[in-house]
């Protein structure tokens, strides 16, 4: 079964969601293709950090892939790295912009709640402010830790390595554990 609104918040495993030409009217396309260099504080061949514009903590910045990847939701095992890299940035540019001894949080909005539809990495050094944003930095449902999506493209690697469960039984099926 599909989601309420395929069209714009596609489930994952489609085919052909990532595009490594820009979106048009993507703002964070027009971020990795140069609109606003002055904006950009770390680009890789693979992804580009900025502030965000609506700071909601004492530091906020964005991770993105270059690539046009629309949602957390198209994300599979092959997107582990991607990932991993994302957060290391993030961790990475916090170290060095964060209050010493800062709470650091990092995660992504889940479709439909997120602002801009390409995949982005909320780095954050707490507080909040206004101390109010940090009820939509945390509600399940709406926000999707770094580290939960990790574990998630984890488990997803680890059963497309595994047989099935016909054949891990011998043919004769059985419980699922």
């Amino acid at each position: 079964m599909g989601g309420l609104c395929d069209s714009c918040c596609p489930r994952r495993g489609k085919a052909g969601m990532y595009r490594d030409k820009p979106v048009p009217d993507c703002p964070f396309c027009g971020i990795v293709g140069g609109d606003t260099p002055e904006r950009v504080i770390f680009r890789s061949d693979r992804l580009i950090a900025f502030p965000s514009i609506r700071p909601q903590a004492a530091v906020h910045l964005l991770v993105v892939p270059h690539s046009h990847v629309p949602n957390t939701d198209v994300l599979g095992a092959d997107d582990l790295e991607l990932v991993e890299e994302m957060e290391r940035v993030g961790r990475d540019l916090l170290a060095r912009t964060a209050p010493a001894g800062s709470e650091l949080k990092f995660g992504y909005h889940v479709p439909p709640w997120r602002s801009v539809d390409h995949l982005h990495l909320h780095c954050m050094a707490l507080p909040h402010s206004p101390p109010w944003t940090a009820v939509k930095y945390m509600l399940p449902g709406v926000w999707l830790s770094s580290a939960d999506l990790v574990v998630r493209l984890r488990r997803r690697r680890r059963q497309r390595q595994r047989p099935g469960l016909l054949q891990q039984e011998g043919g004769a099926g059985g419980a699922a554990a």
